[in-house]
């Protein structure tokens, strides 16, 4: 039968036996009983099984019987009976006391007449045996023809060699003649090679009885012929598991190893036995025909199936809301042409529609995605304002869709799928797939993240509907501790940056020329030490007022001393009261600011917590207790104010004020004293400033001293730990940079195994990813804050950009140690002068506005290093692909890497491609995709439909001088009508694909 719908799986049992076998075992009293019995017992086969081979032996009249039940309208539930006859060839096998013999078997079309096969080759085969001693008087010598008659000579003629007490135990000269039969391989192949039958027979071989052939020098050679002449070989296994052990021992001789079972049925299907009618694990997706026997030969990987059910019907049973059964188009209004009633049913697997330009073909296409909701509509090419639906044309008619689960949708033509409305199809209209792969923004590769994204499971998209929310799903918390370690670094480049500003030659300098001033000056100072005066002579006998009134000076400067001291210890003590406040308060505002983080991150953890039913504060909880940090604020204020009081020059009793009167007490009672007196207090005042200064100098000397010994003994070290705690603080963030890094391989690894689990094309079309770290934006990064135009390394805009190109080339920044050696390198070459700290070196060397702290921050933070992944057909990337290339990355994508099992429509998917790349790439990639989404693929070129084994044709014609009605004619390749559409829109051009010819020549 030849199916609308094209080549569909069914059963196919090519080795069936009937009542007329020499050797059955069905039943029944009468013949006329056992035949009704075993119609019947075929009419109650399961529906699968669709073709029957029927098989007695050398004869021919069960086939001839069982065609007649169903050219009288019995055996409806089957569509093609076969005849087979089975030989047996004059080849042995086996051990000495069990030999067997080679079962050589042809499947004729049903084409060809039972007659003929009995006249033109049944009846053509001979053989001939001698059965007696060439030296007796009386030879007993069988040389004929095979019919009934002469093979029951046969038997009678063995029979007679036999003594007569063990004739008993023989059989009846049919069988008897028939079991000793063995023809010529050659004979009967020289007997096929006729007009009557050439190209309408197949030719098989039994697997059990060719295997007991041993593998010896001798025969090795034979037994290899025997099986790689034939078209294929049959086994009767007692399971699909036994099947398959068999075809694996084919395939490892290196034999032909299309290995087809069969029941070999002489036993009703109720029976016991394995050889029973029904009993046949052999799915074939052809139509019911020969040719269509033919095509599987044609395809044979694709199109047999050994085991209880394909994959595809499996498929097709659990998911029947995602497999088209019918697309129709339908008047509305009583208009007349384009669409009459058009209903066309549609192949699971791989449907083609053909036809010459401008016949319909993307009508079809266009009313499918738009049946089939697509959200692409305003790419149609058929059903737009400037053709189909110009003016009010379209509203005349309705699309409706029938689903495998019998669900219906219908739409008018001239509507649009709702803005809403899930998308059933996906349809990739030539038009779309030209904007995607033309477009300078990122609708390309959004397109490709669609397809990566479907591979992640449900439960691992966490409610996200894209890949780059996926991806910033995960790496949010990530991004936010590179963000606090960043920080943390900057306070690290800080202290790093003052540490070596101190290590400069001119700082250091400096500080030795500010001790050898103070030296000087304290040299200078000790030379203008006052002159000694000596107190009054004690035996002056002063008058009691003087001496009363220089007591009084001397007590006055006792008391101005003490007062100067405490000032100076209150003075001190403010400023660290003050201080203090200062840091209460920014402890308070700190603390403020973390409130403020964790209500923030308690904001950012509710999606998690709800989810998980839990209660934040039942896990993390914040205890701010401000009691204790509040009175030390209230003391420290209390302080503040009694010490700036006490300090103060308006507060009439300050310790200020009070200074103020006692240097006025001191010069009242001075001006009173005689004039000894007078130099002599002047003089100790005097020498007590000098002290002072004296000792102020010596403090002085000593801390540039101290400075000196740490500068040259201790900086050095400390700028090392700082650099050594930078690299860390790197290490850390480098760290995290690598766990985004596995955000994203995790994410591609899905599909990565896909790919290679489905490695179907051409190295120069194999898709790989590649997870990796990427620096390159370090290249304008870094010579943005570099002024190219002053003495360095980087000098000279080229110059600088290949300098700093090499190291960045040389760089691998999915190493850490790789990406400090590369930070070290940069550095290095920043350095003119070794002599110099870094800092120094790269501050010369900077832009306008550009500081050594931002140049640092930006090194070290890595904020130049970006995770990304890339993509690669063959060995191009994807953003140095052409628009072609393009198109075969994202046909490649959708056919072979898309998850999704709706069906899929593509309008021409060999546009823009050449011959090559349609045979390497796409060719692969449909015939792969088909085994698991129905496939509707429109195309100019029906090549690619044969090339791919399209299940399904359907040529598409317009009567343009008839209102352009639009016809749809399907079926399969191997149909005759079909085939010869397929020649007539080729118009007789040579075949462009090695297999075509193959499959032209089926008819």
């Amino acid at each position: 039968m030849n199916y609308e719908k094209g080549s569909m799986w069914t059963k196919w049992d090519l080795h069936v036996h009937t009542p007329y076998s020499i050797i059955h075992h069905f039943n029944g009293t009468t013949e006329d009983e056992t035949w009704e019995n075993y119609i019947r017992d075929l009419e109650n086969l399961p529906s699968e099984i669709k073709v029957l081979g029927i098989n007695d032996y050398i004869f021919i009249d069960g086939y001839r019987r069982v065609k007649q039940y169903k050219d009288n309208g019995r055996l409806s539930n089957i569509d093609l009976l076969l005849p087979v006859v089975e030989l047996r060839l004059d080849k042995f096998g086996g051990a000495k006391n069990k030999l067997s013999r080679i079962n050589f078997h042809v499947i004729f079309s049903d084409q060809v007449d039972a007659d003929l096969i009995e006249q033109c080759f049944l009846n053509v085969l001979t053989s001939k045996y001698e059965l007696s001693p060439l030296a007796r008087e009386t030879q007993v010598r069988w040389n004929s023809v095979v019919t009934k008659r002469t093979l029951e000579q046969l038997g009678q003629m063995i029979k007679s060699t036999i003594p007569e007490e063990q004739r008993g135990l023989y059989k009846s000269d049919l069988e008897e003649g028939f079991n000793n039969l063995n023809l010529d391989k050659n004979q009967i192949l020289k007997t096929l090679d006729q007009h009557h039958f050439i190209g309408k027979y197949i030719t098989a071989v039994g697997k059990t009885e060719w295997a007991d052939i041993k593998w010896m020098d001798g025969s090795i050679a034979e037994k290899k012929s025997i099986i790689n002449s034939v078209d294929l070989v049959f086994i009767s296994s007692y399971s699909a598991e036994d099947y398959h052990k068999a075809v694996n021992s084919l395939y490892e001789s290196g034999v032909n190893d299309r290995l087809l079972d069969c029941s070999d049925a002489h036993y009703s299907s109720s029976s016991s036995e394995k050889d029973k009618l029904g009993k046949c694990y052999t799915w074939l997706k052809a139509d019911t025909t020969f040719e269509g026997l033919k095509q599987v030969l044609n395809e044979w990987g694709e199109r047999v199936f050994i085991g209880e059910l394909p994959p595809k019907l499996s498929s097709i049973n659990n998911n029947k809301g995602k497999y088209i059964s019918s697309i129709s188009v339908n008047k509305i209004n009583g208009v007349n042409g384009w669409f009459d009633d058009v209903t066309l049913q549609l192949n699971h697997d791989l449907v083609s529609i053909i036809g010459n330009k401008g016949n319909g073909k993307s009508a079809l296409a266009d009313i499918i995605g738009l049946a089939g909701g697509t959200k692409i509509s305003s790419d149609f090419s058929f059903l737009t304002k400037n053709r189909f639906r110009q003016g009010k044309l379209a509203r005349n008619f309705e699309a409706t869709l029938v689903w495998e689960n019998g669900v219906s949708e219908s739409i008018s033509l001239d509507e649009n799928p709702k803005e809403h409305s899930i998308e059933k199809v996906k349809y990739l209209p030539q038009r779309y797939l030209e904007l995607l792969c033309n477009s300078e923004d990122d609708k390309f590769e959004n397109e490709l993240k669609k397809v990566i994204f479907s591979h992640v499971e449900i439960q691992d998209r966490h409610n996200k509907s894209s890949l780059n929310e996926l991806i910033q799903y995960k790496s949010e918390t990530i991004k936010e501790s590179i963000r606090i370690l960043s920080e943390q670094l900057l306070a690290i480049n800080e202290k790093l940056i003052k540490l070596e500003n101190r290590a400069t030659p001119s700082h250091i300098s400096n500080v030795h020329e500010l001790l050898k001033n103070k030296e000087q000056e304290l040299e200078a100072h000790v030379k203008q030490k006052p002159e000694e005066i000596l107190p009054p002579d004690a035996s002056v006998v002063l008058n009691e007022e003087l001496r009363e009134l220089s007591q009084l000076v001397d007590d006055y400067k006792n008391q101005l001393q003490n007062l100067n001291a405490l000032i100076e210890s209150q003075k001190t003590k403010h400023i660290d009261v003050k201080n203090k406040l200062a840091a209460a308060h920014r402890l308070e505002d700190k603390i403020k600011n973390f409130e403020m983080q964790y209500a923030h991150f308690n904001s950012n953890c509710s999606d998690e917590v709800t989810s998980l039913g839990l209660q934040i504060e039942n896990i993390v909880k914040l205890n701010v207790d401000l009691s204790a940090l509040k009175n030390i604020q209230s003391n420290l204020l209390t302080q503040d104010t009694l010490l700036t009081k006490e300090l103060s020059d308006n507060e009439t009793n300050s310790l200020i004020k009070q200074r103020e009167k006692l240097d006025f007490e001191i010069k009242n009672a001075q001006s009173r004293l005689d004039e000894p007196t007078q130099k002599y207090h002047v003089y100790k005042k005097a020498l007590l400033d000098w002290e002072t200064k004296r000792d102020d100098i010596f403090s002085e000397i000593t801390n540039f001293t101290q400075d000196i010994s740490y500068l040259q003994s201790e900086l050095q070290n400390e700028i090392t730990k700082h650099k050594e705690l930078r690299v860390a603080k790197t290490q850390e963030i480098f760290a995290d940079i690598l766990k985004i890094s596995e955000i994203y391989s995790n994410l591609y690894k899905p599909v990565q195994e896909f790919i290679d689990k489905h490695s179907l094309t051409d190295v120069d079309y194999e898709l790989k990813f590649e997870v990796s770290i990427d620096g390159s934006a370090a290249l304008d990064g870094v010579l943005g804050k570099i002024n190219q135009g002053v003495r360095g390394k980087f000098y000279g805009t080229e110059e600088g950009r290949k300098l700093l190109s090499t190291l960045l080339e040389e760089a691998h920044f999915s190493n850490i140690d790789s990406t400090v050696s590369f930070l070290d390198k940069l550095l290095n070459q920043m350095i003119n002068n070794s002599s110099i700290p870094d800092s120094s070196n790269i501050e010369l060397q900077l832009i306008k506005n550009a500081t050594v702290l931002d140049f640092y921050q930006y090194l070290f933070s890595l904020e130049y290093l970006k995770p990304f992944y890339s993509l690669k057909l063959g060995d191009k990337e994807i953003s140095k692909l052409s628009p072609g290339e393009k198109g075969a990355l994202l046909l490649t994508f959708y056919l072979l890497v898309d998850n999704d099992d709706i069906p899929l429509i593509i309008d021409q998917p060999e546009e823009n491609l050449d011959n090559q790349s349609v045979f390497k790439m796409l060719v692969p990639c449909i015939k792969e995709a088909k085994k698991r989404r129905q496939i509707i693929m429109v195309t100019h070129n029906p090549n690619l439909a044969v090339v791919c084994d399209a299940e399904q044709i359907v040529h598409a014609q317009m009567n343009k001088s008839n209102n352009n009605y639009i016809s749809y004619k399907s079926g399969a390749i191997e149909n005759i009508d079909i085939n010869k559409s397929i020649v007539d829109i080729l118009e007789g051009t040579q075949p462009a694909f090695s297999n075509r010819q193959s499959k032209y020549s089926l008819f």
